[in-house]
């Protein structure tokens, strides 16, 4: 990857991409004016507008995809870093991933991210698969090479960043619970399997999937720490953390607003520590409960940053410019810091 911004971006192209020439000209505080300049559009792959030459594209696709800030953070990236590229929000039904990759190789994309519900799918589809794919079983970013995909997953090694930045607390010393063995939960759950905790459960809705995590997970475990599953049952989670140091909220609920909180608001003690992956502009439910029952609680926004500065890594062979990026996300999700 040493080559890749040689072979994919050129810097004699102006740095405008999607914001346009007038946006970038206003920047007389740094990104402030970004959000502006951000197309707020779902796309489909139909709808796209034609391919610029000269400008590179990426995107990410997904359903839902409306509420991403994923494009405010990589166009401040690309921004910073001269490159003339773009980033579109794709948004593509669960069944019809296949029919919607050869229209994104046709609108000329060199890259893009993959989040709920293709991360698996996209995984068998991919033509070469980096380790960190291999490990997670998924694949959250996809870099063109020609007609080849080459998949990458950064939601371990995003996660991990996010949690070291948010509390700076070895892994190997926590009692740690998972709710939600999907794409994310088992991504997590896999590389803890390698990397050790104190100990780690897992549950899921459909306790089938946590039974066949645990299955798959404890040769790699080999006895080094205590593994399990149990059915998501309210009577099994105020047991469990009674016991729990952090919680990893896996699942999809906290998207929407009325979604219930995965956990009841009674069973969190001031002990726990709360790590939603989802993120919404406000926190989520589930964050904004924990912290009424005095835990430490966070959501996703960290580990959306941490994976999008590998994303972009992956597919421009740069090292990142992660304060801008950092910057333009917490504008664009309305935070302080």
């Amino acid at each position: 990857m040493d080559g890749a911004c040689s072979r994919t971006h050129g810097k004699g192209n102006p740095p405008f991409g999607q914001l346009g020439r007038r946006a970038f000209l206003l920047g007389g505080k740094a990104f402030r004016w970004l959000n502006g300049g951000v197309r707020m559009e779902v796309f489909t792959p139909e709808s796209l507008p034609p391919p610029q030459s000269g400008r590179f594209r990426y995107g990410v696709i997904g359903s839902p995809i409306a509420h991403s800030l994923s494009p405010a953070m990589q166009l401040a990236g690309f921004q910073a870093a001269g490159l003339d590229a773009e980033y579109f929000r794709i948004e593509i039904p669960k069944d019809d991933l296949a029919k919607a990759i050869p229209r994104l190789l046709e609108a000329g994309f060199q890259g893009w991210n993959c989040t709920l519900p293709h991360k698996t799918e996209m995984f068998r589809i991919v033509t070469q698969k980096d380790p960190s794919a291999i490990e997670a079983q998924s694949v959250n970013t996809v870099r063109v090479e020609g007609r080849q995909l080459h998949g990458f997953s950064t939601d371990a090694g995003g996660w991990e960043a996010a949690i070291q930045e948010t509390w700076a607390v070895p892994l190997n010393n926590l009692q740690i619970l998972i709710l939600g063995c999907g794409g994310v939960g088992q991504s997590i759950a896999r590389r803890l399997a390698r990397s050790g905790c104190g100990s780690l459960i897992l549950m899921n809705r459909d306790p089938r999937r946590a039974e066949l995590l645990n299955l798959e997970l404890k040769p790699i475990v080999d006895g080094r720490f205590p593994l399990s599953f149990l059915p998501w049952t309210d009577a099994n989670l105020e047991t469990t953390l009674k016991k729990t140091d952090l919680i990893v909220q896996a699942t999809s609920l906290g998207l929407r607003e009325t979604d219930p909180l995965p956990i009841p608001a009674h069973f969190l003690n001031a002990k726990l520590k709360v790590y939603d992956t989802i993120y919404r502009k406000g926190f989520t439910p589930l964050v904004r409960a924990s912290r009424e029952r005095g835990c430490s609680a966070e959501d996703g926004l960290a580990m959306l940053l941490q994976q999008g500065i590998l994303s972009w890594e992956i597919w421009t062979g740069k090292t990142a410019p992660k304060a801008a990026m950092r910057q333009a996300l917490w504008q664009a999700a309305e935070r302080e810091k």
